[in-house]
């Protein structure tokens, strides 16, 4: 059932006064299950995840999985399974993960029905979409194209309420190992946790005053290095400061992700589009080449 925005207000204002302080947030996963790098091969970095995933007692989350990256098919096709049977919800993220509005609606589509093929049974059932990049079409046309095929072949689009920039996190110590730097992985936690709290306590900011109430938001994280290492850290400090993390078959029913805005900014999530909808402008945040610098500094 397609929702316009007004009849969603109306119908989450009924509700504020029960629900407007929840701070509840589920985790998911892009880009699994990723490529071996100077940290991790595939296998080691789903393993390290899931393992500590479950000994933080945290429910089940979204990996939205391209099996067409990281090597040996049969070998990714396996991880993807290990995290099925890790008890975790397994989405489709495209193939290769293509940018939509690059590729084109015909090349973009076969490219998820690749994905669809491979991963098979693994896949969660009902069947759930991200786009690689949140890009959903900066084409109106294209965007209404791909939103209404999806839905032609029963998948549901999950996106973000909470958004952030982690994979820099990981490329950033990838290229300093490269070089031969001793990371200190110490001093670089407290700036990798800070700055997805940040992101967090922003998208909880931009619900309460564009939606009235306090979703459960869906935080996009990505199955890479840096996140990996940090994710049980991470999911304490959430808890820490009074978030409870949900399982993310519960938070994908909240209304808020059944919304379609007509703007085609989708770069950083639902509450992105949604700010944007209303005021005509979105401000993400966080300042890209600002961090890029703060982690050279880190790193040097």
């Amino acid at each position: 059932m397609k929702l316009t925005l007004l009849s969603v207000f109306a119908f989450l204002n009924l509700f504020k006064p029960t629900i407007a302080l929840a701070k509840e947030i589920a985790l998911t996963f892009d880009d699994a299950p990723g490529e071996t790098t100077l940290h991790f091969t595939p296998e080691q970095r789903t393993d390290t995840l899931i393992q500590k995933l479950k000994s933080n007692n945290v429910p089940p989350v979204i990996i939205f999985a391209n099996p067409c990256n990281g090597g040996d098919q049969p070998y990714i096709l396996k991880q993807i399974r290990k995290l099925s049977e890790g008890g975790h919800i397994i989405g489709n993220h495209t193939c290769s993960h293509p940018r939509l509005d690059k590729v084109g609606f015909e090349y973009f589509t076969q490219d998820v029905k690749k994905a669809e093929s491979l991963m098979g049974p693994t896949l969660s059932f009902p069947k759930l979409f991200r786009f690689p990049f949140f890009n959903e079409g900066t084409k109106s046309k294209l965007r209404d194209q791909i939103r209404q095929w999806l839905k032609d072949h029963s998948y549901r689009n999950i996106p973000s309420s909470i958004d952030n920039e982690d994979p820099i996190f990981s490329a950033k110590i990838n290229e300093a190992k490269a070089k031969g730097k001793n990371v200190n992985y110490e001093k670089l936690k407290p700036l990798f946790i800070e700055h997805i709290l940040a992101g967090a306590e922003y998208g909880e900011r931009l619900a309460l005053e564009n939606l009235g109430y306090s979703p459960k938001h869906i935080i996009l994280l990505h199955q890479k290095d840096a996140t990996v290492l940090f994710i049980d850290d991470l999911v304490k400090e959430l808890r820490q400061r009074g978030w409870t993390i949900v399982s993310a078959v519960d938070a994908i029913e909240d209304p808020l992700y059944r919304m379609e805005p007509k703007n085609t900014l989708s770069t950083f999530g639902i509450l992105a589009q949604i700010v944007k909808e209303k005021t005509g402008e979105f401000q993400p945040s966080y300042d890209f080449v600002r961090l890029s610098k703060e982690l050279d500094k880190v790193l040097k």
